[in-house]
């Protein structure tokens, strides 16, 4: 006999209206996006502040939700508010609508590193490390290029 357990199923909750209009106000900003739908959900037990979730098919058609932005209200709501701003832009960054191919997409963040080496080095010397990284792989990439014709 299978065990029903109530608490399986993950529980939404619409979140508060001034966090909700935080993440209006910062999306109104964004030319690209008034294509998007996009849905801001309070999930209390994620272990991360917030997580951007494309919706699918079957999402889509029974809500007309293109994005659903899961947050951590719960925690959120002890930041203080130049944070919650960082979060919602770190989160809503997350989003790229192509105007051209008219497609949604959701876009990893750019920087992935350890936060020693930040401390350590800046993150201007980091920035210049990858810039420095991508010239030497175009660039070799295009000797490869030139060497095949």
């Amino acid at each position: 006999m299978p065990i029903k357990n109530k608490n399986i199923m993950a529980k939404f909750e619409e979140v508060f209206e001034d966090t909700q209009a935080l993440f209006d106000g910062f999306i109104n900003q964004i030319d690209n996006l008034t294509e998007v739908n996009l849905k801001i959900l309070a999930q209390n037990r994620l272990k991360e502040i917030g997580k951007v979730v494309k919706a699918n098919d079957l999402v889509k058609h029974m809500t007309n939700e293109d994005i659903i932005i899961l947050l951590n209200e719960e925690i959120f709501e002890q930041l203080e508010e130049e944070q919650k701003l960082m979060v919602v832009e770190e989160l809503i960054a997350q989003v790229f609508y192509d105007v051209e191919k008219e497609k949604i997409s959701i876009i990893k963040p750019d920087v992935n590193t350890f936060s020693l080496l930040l401390r350590k080095y800046g993150y201007p010397k980091y920035e210049v490390l990858h810039e420095s990284i991508k010239a030497l792989f175009s660039q070799e990439d295009q000797e490869t290029a030139e060497n095949n014709q």
